[in-house]
């Protein structure tokens, strides 16, 4: 049974009828017998004008067509063709028209379905006029697939009904977490490039093209949309700094372990100094070992060094032994695992941008092969064809000069082998008032303090241009007069005004005179190694001095009664 309602009432300015239904049923398959049709038409009206009955049928495709025309005022027309097969799906469309006094309305039911199958799908359509005042309407529908098919209509609606009645049910509890599946998106539209070698020849057969869908993701979550999301509390959308509780007595209880990542093998060490500032694309580190064993089962390997829970990845390259009278030592110089991308593991290469890329997309292609993913923080820009190109440079040198050229440093996270293309400056000195710090220190965790002074000469402009095929733009601080010009910059990707702005922000920011402090404090599980790049805080009784970091020193060594000291030293610069 279906029930059809309508929600406004029936307009006498409308000819054609707005119900569309499609229905799919079962068949049964027709045997191979003859086959007789008949057809009978009454009408209460006038004589029929005329009356074509076209016959046609095989035993593997049976068609047949009924054409009548009939005179009621004025012209109607009525179309039947029931298309049918022994074994393919058959198809019967009914198109009826009709006229009503002066008003034309119009009918089309679609039936389709396939035989040696049960009833697949059932699909309803209906179409209503928004300016209609029916409340109530319903059609109710009666049939069989037998030898008589019945139909019944009955129809009942209101023309002025009563609308003030209206029903709201929100259903709420708690969201059951599922796996939520989603086709990850190409990073960018593709193109398909076909080169003919050799000339046309005649052959029988065809070009075929095949394009893979893109993979598909599945995650354990909860659903609800397009944006993923783990739980239903909303993520607070702000910067929180990084800040040590306050404590009358801090209990350390530091450690140094050292395994080899090979086969975690552990190595004995006494001492490790792990430092990294913003201009270099690894760090360095320098390790003294225990024993001669650990020196020759760690010399050529991968070491990971966890300190204070926090773990760092390095590469042991040089040896160096020291021999006394009744003391030999052991020590090598270290490398972070970035430095796999340079000499000597990695070849120098050459490379020119064949296509028209982005600033991220010449950085993909440096990492392209080598097992490190790119974390782009930069503004992105179009390049040229042709507009980038190096020679005998290794990944990671290239990498640090494509940084460079726009105002940016290399943040490494050698755990997940990620490279983090950071501002050199993500607050520019002179508007750090009102930024928010990265790391907050209090007095209670400074162990030491030193500060000095460089004095430059400060820029508020500069100009910066590209090549060939790039641009030159005038960047000039903002709030000034923009009348003292540092040196020009000229490189080959400044290519568009967000390279030009993002290189010439980096050179004002380092121009006029600096103040270098340097904080000794400690290592603990609230409060991380500080890494070059961020916004550090100190904290002055009621006020906040703040400045950037630009170098990390993470010490540590065993004594030889056995006492384990970890700390961290950096180097923060700001304006004088």
């Amino acid at each position: 049974m279906i029930e059809i309602r309508f929600q406004q009432r029936y307009s006498q300015e409308i000819t054609t009828s707005p119900i569309k239904l499609s229905f799919t049923v079962d068949v049964v398959e027709p045997v191979l017998t003859p086959i007789g049709i008949d057809f009978v038409a009454s009408w209460v009206t006038t004589e029929v004008i005329q009356t074509e009955v076209n016959n046609v049928w095989s035993s593997i495709n049976i068609t047949n067509t009924v054409v009548m025309q009939w005179l009621h005022g004025d012209t109607n027309k009525q179309e039947f063709t029931s298309l049918w097969s022994i074994s393919l799906p058959v198809v019967n469309d009914v198109l009826l028209s009709f006229k009503t006094n002066t008003k034309i309305e119009h009918n089309e039911a679609s039936s389709d379905w396939l035989t040696k199958l049960l009833r697949e799908s059932q699909t309803t359509s209906t179409y209503w006029l928004t300016f209609l005042d029916s409340e109530l309407q319903e059609t109710s529908l009666h049939w069989n697939y037998r030898t008589i098919i019945e139909a019944k209509h009955p129809f009942k609606w209101s023309s002025n009904p009563n609308l003030n009645t209206q029903q709201l049910v929100i259903h709420y509890g708690e969201t059951d977490k599922q796996y939520i599946c989603y086709w990850r998106n190409h990073p960018f539209k593709g193109y398909v490039n076909l080169e003919f070698t050799a000339p046309a020849t005649v052959q029988n057969g065809r070009l075929v093209m095949r394009f893979n869908n893109p993979d598909k993701v599945c995650y354990w979550g909860l659903p609800g949309g397009l944006v993923r999301g783990d739980d239903d509390v909303p993520t607070i959308d702000r910067k929180i700094p990084i800040e040590p509780q306050l404590r009358n007595t801090y209990i350390m209880q530091p450690t140094i372990n050292c395994v080899r990542v090979s086969d975690d093998l552990k190595i004995l060490i006494n001492s490790v100094n792990y430092s990294i500032s913003r201009g270099q694309f690894s760090a360095t580190a320098n390790i003294k070992f225990c024993s001669r064993i650990d020196f020759e089962r760690a010399l050529g390997h991968e070491l990971k060094i966890s300190l204070n829970g926090y773990d760092f990845y390095v590469i042991c390259e040089q040896p160096s032994t020291s021999n006394r009278f009744a003391n030999q030592s052991y020590s090598a110089s270290c490398r972070s695992r970035f430095a796999l991308l340079s000499n000597p593991y990695a070849r120098a290469t050459n490379y020119a941008n064949p296509t028209a890329k982005t600033l991220a997309g010449i950085m993909s292609d440096i990492l392209v092969n080598t097992g490190w993913s790119l974390d782009n923080k930069m503004i992105d820009y179009p390049i040229p064809i042709g507009a980038f190109t190096y020679t005998n440079l290794t990944p990671a040198a290239a990498l640090l000069s494509v940084a460079k050229s726009v105002g940016a440093i290399l943040d490494i996270n050698d755990a997940t082998k990620t490279v983090s293309v950071v501002p050199a400056w993500p607050v520019m000195p002179w508007d750090t008032a009102n930024a928010i710090c990265d790391v907050i220190l209090n007095d209670s965790i400074i162990l030491e303090h030193s500060t000095s002074q460089t004095i430059n000469q400060e820029h508020n402009a500069v100009f910066v241009r590209g090549e060939q095929q790039g641009v030159a733009c005038k960047i000039k601080r903002a709030g000034t007069l923009g009348d003292q010009f540092a040196n020009d910059v000229v490189d080959t990707l400044i290519t568009h005004n967000q390279a030009a702005r993002q290189r010439g922000t980096c050179e004002l920011a380092n121009s006029g005179n600096k103040q270098n402090t340097t904080i000794r404090t400690k290592l603990l599980d609230d409060l991380p190694p500080i890494r070059p790049g961020m916004l550090v805080g100190i904290t002055y009784t009621d006020s906040v001095f703040k400045a950037t970091c630009d170098s990390m020193t993470i010490n540590a060594s065993i004594s030889d009664q056995g006492a384990i000291t970890v700390s961290q030293t950096i180097q923060v610069i700001s304006n004088v």
